[in-house]
């Protein structure tokens, strides 16, 4: 039980540091985002420069040298850009998922103390509270089931979608 400034202080900078694994999380998510558009911009600059440098239109350089098309290259900066948010929000929920367990583990050492010495009587209400603890941990994890068939089902689009470019593309 959170009886002690210790372990009150513990706690918090539990929290704290919780809070700023996950926005390290996001901010490197961001610094790979940034990293992203910047090559997909050098690399389209690039390429218009190296056209206009032989006297073509960019685009018609591309297809006359069997670049890849510019849906293709849309689709490799989709499924890159869902890979580094997928992986960021991985690792936030890590992080969060840690401390929620945590948290619970806690609550739960705390609520068996008390039940030990509660008076006589008492059976009803720390029964109440492992029922409630019992109903929030089952919640928890109905929705983080949701929320991982949510990404799945996301990344299994962007796989089709992905694929469908490049047969198309291929048979084109």
């Amino acid at each position: 039980m959170l009886t002690t400034i210790d372990d009150i202080t513990a706690a918090q900078r539990a929290g704290v540091q919780t809070f700023f694994n996950m926005t390290n999380e996001v901010v490197s998510g961001i610094e790979k985002l940034v990293q992203l558009n910047f090559g997909v911009l050098r690399d389209g600059t690039q390429r218009a420069m190296d056209a206009l440098a032989n006297g073509e239109l960019p685009g018609a350089a591309s297809v006359r040298r069997g670049d890849l098309s510019v849906i293709e290259r849309t689709a490799l900066y989709n499924r890159q850009v869902f890979d580094i948010v997928a992986s960021t929000q991985a690792a936030i929920v890590r992080h969060a998922t840690a401390q929620y367990e945590a948290q619970v583990s806690t609550v739960q050492a705390d609520l068996s103390d008390a039940a030990q010495r509660a008076p006589a009587g008492a059976e009803v209400a720390v029964t109440a509270m492992n029922s409630a603890i019992t109903a929030a941990n089952a919640f928890y994890e109905s929705v983080w089931k949701t929320v991982q068939q949510a990404v799945d089902t996301a990344e299994s689009n962007v796989n089709v979608m992905t694929r469908s470019v490049a047969n198309g593309s291929h048979a084109a």
